[in-house]
């Protein structure tokens, strides 16, 4: 019990940022799963260096859970970080539109009339808003990666120890996903920004089903050989990344109380979503739902989720759906 209480500890204290998806409708990043790629080989490649080093006897999963905690778990992981920086990295926004300019089309802006608030709204939506980028077709959020890795480690170490005590499979994944739930129900999502995100949830599952996949007979695996452990095959996050990691898509729930960030969110994005909806229903933004209605498949996680929603037991986020809003 105790180790579980530290894992929640954790989980909350993860960075709580949240994404824009339809700022970047006005100027959609190409597609950076080449340099992601490589960047995520390249680390994961560090930190089987570090277990063949220091842990060269663990097992499988002991080794697979050591290459997600690589990655970090706290308020930003460095690759987040680093990609925040990277100027050649396709991403928006970026730091080269002005920060009064920066965020006036998003769907959480109000109108003030007081200039101190407005100013104030700025540098809060600086905070906030992480920036969307591009994998494989697929409109993401820069702090998905964060829940992936940090977010899936937590998943993955909450399975093993559900399996442990319980014996049951089904029932080890449910509690690894209810963590996130708590963590979306509080500090990580209403109370910190207002927000139940579905995508994050998706994100932080498709980080766990890698680290599961390292311990599989699939496209990738870990293997040991007279060196260690070693990987077998290639990274490619186009595996992970599905369209649930587009909040346009897959929609979150707004909630309209205080947050940390004191700005309440309800009001605002029911208010500002219509705006887009000129913009949602171009040829080019129909043909990226197309794509997605074509390669989405609903993970275990989405389905449970579901459930919980049609039990009255999770947020509804029906109503800032785009594709009802801009309904005909």
């Amino acid at each position: 019990m105790r180790i579980v209480l530290i894992i929640i500890i954790l989980w909350s204290i993860l960075h709580a940022g949240e994404v824009d998806q339809y700022l970047a409708w006005n100027q959609l990043p190409n597609d950076e799963s080449h340099l992601l790629n490589k960047l995520f080989n390249e680390e994961i490649q560090k930190a089987l260096d570090e277990i063949n080093k220091h842990h060269n006897d663990c097992s499988c999963t002991e080794a697979a859970g050591r290459i997600l905690k690589h990655f970090g778990i706290g308020l930003s992981t460095p690759l987040e970080m680093r990609l925040k920086k990277m100027t050649e990295l396709d991403k928006y926004p970026t730091d080269d539109i002005q920060l009064s300019e920066r965020y006036k089309r998003s769907i959480f802006r109000r109108e003030y009339t007081h200039k101190i608030i407005d100013k104030y709204q700025d540098y809060s939506l600086n905070l906030q808003i992480d920036e969307v980028i591009n994998v494989g077709g697929i409109y993401i959020g820069l702090d998905k990666l964060t829940h992936f890795t940090a977010s899936g480690y937590i998943y993955y170490k909450i399975y093993n120890l559900g399996l442990e005590h319980t014996g049951s499979e089904e029932a080890a994944i449910q509690m690894a996903i209810n963590i996130g739930v708590f963590g979306e129900k509080n500090i990580l999502g209403k109370i910190a920004s207002g927000v139940f995100s579905y995508a994050d949830l998706e994100s932080n599952y498709q980080g766990f089903q890698f680290a599961m996949d390292l311990c599989r007979d699939g496209t990738i695996y870990l293997k040991r050989t007279g060196k260690g452990w070693e990987l077998e095959g290639s990274f490619d996050l186009r595996n992970y990344v599905n369209p649930f990691w587009d909040e346009s898509y897959n929609p979150s729930y707004y909630y309209e109380g205080y947050n940390l960030t004191l700005m309440p969110k309800s009001e605002a994005v029911l208010s500002n979503i219509p705006n887009y909806c000129m913009k949602y229903r171009s040829k080019r933004i129909q043909s990226i739902f197309t794509y997605y209605g074509s390669i989405a498949d609903s993970s275990y996680s989405i389905k449970y989720l579901q459930k919980l929603i049609n039990k009255g037991e999770l947020p509804d986020p029906s109503s800032f759906n785009i594709r009802t809003i801009c309904r005909e």
